[in-house]
């Protein structure tokens, strides 16, 4: 009884570890914020921009270009658009995995 009760136990904790090892990060800590950028804009998934000022802005990325980034449908503003300098961006903030 009680070895059959690890056997379930080891077998669970495998599938949790295989779960978790297939839902990798859409970042890359090995390339540019720009190719980051383009990674995560073909997700269409809702990023939050930090910049170097502190501010921040929850949206979808909607371009990127080769010094600025187009932020779609902003939390709380989804009827404009921001336009950010890639230089100014501090971090990137992806959901990377769901609960």
């Amino acid at each position: 009884m009680h070895a059959a009760k690890r056997v379930v136990l080891v077998a669970a904790s495998c599938l949790v570890t295989a779960a978790t090892a297939l839902a990798q990060s859409p970042l890359n800590a090995s390339v540019s914020m720009n190719d980051n950028l383009m990674a995560v804009s073909t997700s269409k998934k809702v990023v939050t921009v930090v910049l170097k000022n502190g501010d921040s802005y929850r949206a979808k990325i909607g371009a990127v270009g080769d010094h600025h980034v187009l932020l779609t449908e902003p939390y709380q503003k989804e009827f404009f658009d921001v336009l950010v300098p890639i230089d100014e961006i501090t971090a990137l903030e992806v959901r990377a995995r769901e609960p």
